[in-house]
C-alpha cells in the first residue's frame, strides 16, 4: 500500500511541521501532507510554518507541471497564512524549477509567504525571522 503523505514531525516548542521528501516526488502526495498539516491542532496553535525538504527528491520524466496545478485546487481550501521553506539541492536545477512553481502559485493565490533555500540552516533563520 502506498502512503498519501511524506513522513511529518512537529517540533513540539513552536508546532513548525518538517516534511524530508525523498523518493520520487508526486504533486498528489505533497497536497495530501500540506492538509494533513493544516488540520493538525499542534501546527495551528503553533506559528504555522513548515520546513519542506526536497534535496532527496526525484522526479518521473514524465512529470507535468499541471499536475501541481490540479493539486493545488484541493489544497487551496485548507490554506493557511505563515510561512513555508523549501530546500532544495543546489546542483539539481529541477527541484529548484519544482519550488519556484509552488512559491508563484503561493503567491498569486494565497497569503503564505514562500521562500526557496540551499541550506537547511539559512530556512530555518527565515523561518524563525
Amino acid at each position: 500500500m502506498t502512503e498519501t503523505t511524506y513522513p511529518i514531525e512537529f517540533d513540539p516548542a513552536n508546532g513548525r511541521a518538517y516534511v524530508k521528501i525523498s523518493g520520487e516526488i508526486s504533486p498528489a502526495k505533497i497536497g495530501q501532507t500540506y492538509i494533513a498539516i493544516s488540520i493538525n491542532r499542534r501546527w495551528l496553535e503553533g506559528d504555522m510554518s513548515i520546513l519542506w525538504q526536497l534535496e532527496n527528491a526525484t522526479f518521473r520524466a514524465s512529470f507535468e507541471f499541471y499536475d501541481i496545478l490540479e493539486v493545488t485546487q484541493t489544497a487551496k481550501h485548507y490554506i493557511k497564512p505563515g510561512k513555508s521553506a523549501i530546500v532544495v539541492e543546489a546542483s539539481l536545477a529541477m527541484q529548484a524549477k519544482v519550488a519556484g512553481f509552488y512559491k508563484s502559485i503561493a503567491a498569486t493565490t494565497t497569503a503564505r509567504h514562500v521562500a526557496i533555500f540551499y541550506s537547511e540552516a539559512e530556512a530555518l533563520a527565515w523561518l524563525e525571522a
